[in-house]
């Protein structure tokens, strides 16, 4: 199968495009590179065809930003090159890329600016061919962000465009799958997990929309640790991922079988990830008429001992507050 076969598959056409978007220029950049000009590198590509490999590289699980976010945002910045030099590097395309170079010696306050020791990636023929065949590979397999090809896309053109969902939007969306998983929940584990607290938890992390986040030196930390594991799965592991923001790494905790089923479980299962995290702390989210402190308790739980920097409880109390009165 050929590129231009590839890329005129309808699948393909609907990841690295959003359809109500109808700025071709991305055509004339790629084309550009299927015609033999191989110099899509991190300063000389067009922005409409660095936007369609973002798309490509996120709907694969790769992070776009040297932050580690999943951004479309048409600049082949640090963050882009280290997506491909991953790519490249767990699909055996590039001899010069080595394990220990993507995971480069860091700290979380160093890892932003230490990225520039990952070389630049030229985005090859090959490299475009591989990527194409993987996405279309993990389609058929289910192998993708919640498992299904449709919601998949929701969630890269809402990323793509920002269209993030408000409170109403989140109880249409997933309100159904919440109480589902507050009664799962229940029956499994004796725990009561009220509805809107997961949906509150999904309203602050995410907003409806699933937008990973990496943590390079989660990954660096995990391959001294395992050097045998996949990298792929390590990477998945140093995210956090779903519609809760849930660290790869705790994906025993959620009752997942991998990190990466993280990232490819469908929406009610997530959901129910969500649910089964928070019965950590099962004294508050059992609760009709939670109190501060029980904010503070879950804010402190999911978000960590700065949470009062981000007002987390306070947003989390307003979240509950308006889920309670919707539901």
């Amino acid at each position: 199968m050929t590129i231009t076969t590839l890329m005129n598959d309808a699948r393909i056409g609907r990841i690295i495009a959003d359809a109500n978007d109808h700025d071709d220029q991305w055509r004339y950049d790629l084309q550009r590179f299927l015609n033999g000009d191989a110099s899509l590198t991190r300063t000389s590509a067009g922005e409409s065809g660095i936007k369609a490999i973002q798309r490509l590289l996120i709907f694969l699980g790769y992070s776009t930003t040297s932050t580690g976010a999943f951004s479309i945002d048409g600049d082949f910045g640090r963050g882009t090159n280290r997506a491909v030099a991953q790519f490249q590097f767990e699909h055996d395309l590039n001899p010069a890329i080595s394990r220990k170079t993507i995971c480069y010696e860091c700290r979380w306050n160093t890892a932003r600016t230490l990225i520039t020791v990952i070389p630049d990636a030229k985005l090859t023929l090959t490299t475009l061919e591989k990527m194409l065949k993987a996405a279309l590979d993990r389609i058929d397999a289910g192998h993708i962000m919640t498992g299904r090809f449709d919601d998949a896309i929701f969630h890269l053109n809402a990323l793509h465009k920002r269209r993030f969902l408000d409170c109403r939007g989140i109880l249409a969306r997933y309100g159904e799958m919440a109480q589902q998983a507050s009664k799962q929940i229940e029956q499994e584990k004796g725990v009561a997990v009220r509805p809107e607290w997961i949906l509150a938890i999904i309203r602050q992390e995410t907003a409806g929309v699933i937008r990973p986040r990496f943590e390079q030196h989660y990954l660096s930390r995990l391959n001294k640790q395992h050097p045998d594991v996949p990298l792929e799965e390590l990477r998945m592991q140093s995210m956090s991922l779903g519609l809760g923001q849930i660290m790869g790494a705790n994906f025993k905790m959620v009752g997942a079988k991998s990190a990466t089923e993280l990232f490819t479980a469908p929406a009610e299962q997530q959901v129910a990830f969500v649910a089964r995290f928070l019965t950590g702390r099962k004294d508050a989210v059992k609760k009709a008429k939670p109190e501060e402190a029980d904010f503070r308790s879950v804010a402190r739980y999911y978000n960590g001992p700065k949470y009062e920097a981000h007002h987390y409880h306070e947003q989390l109390a307003r979240w509950h507050r308006e889920f309670k009165a919707l539901l």
